[in-house]
């Protein structure tokens, strides 16, 4: 059978999310097919320029999330998503009220940069 996921309630009680300064954060919510992860964020993010070794699909939900690339920003509100191929050096601006979901390969590993 089939599992419910309310993303608040899976970030409000994940016991060891991942934070990132200076209010963020980003619980693993399960994989699907063994390939993707899927996260929930939360909060504000001022996140530093980065690489990662997956493509990242970013849905966003509630609020505005606004990802700057080396061409220039892209802002995406409620329904709208932001594709990040691997290794396209980028940085998230994540104003307080957003509510993102991400999908990224399993294992992923960000770089600075």
């Amino acid at each position: 059978m089939g599992r419910k996921i309310s993303l608040r309630d899976a970030l409000a009680s994940d016991p060891a999310p991942l934070r990132a300064l200076p209010a963020w954060t980003n619980s693993e919510l399960g994989t699907v097919n063994g390939v993707s992860v899927l996260h929930a964020g939360s909060g504000r993010l001022d996140g530093g320029w980065h690489r990662q070794t997956s493509d990242e699909f970013l849905v966003v939900l509630e609020g505005e999330l606004k990802v700057e690339f080396e061409a220039g920003p892209l802002v995406a509100g409620p329904g709208e998503a932001i594709l990040i191929a691997a290794g396209e050096r980028h940085r998230a601006a994540v104003p307080e009220g957003c509510l993102l979901l991400s999908v990224e390969g399993a294992g992923m590993r960000r770089t600075d940069g």
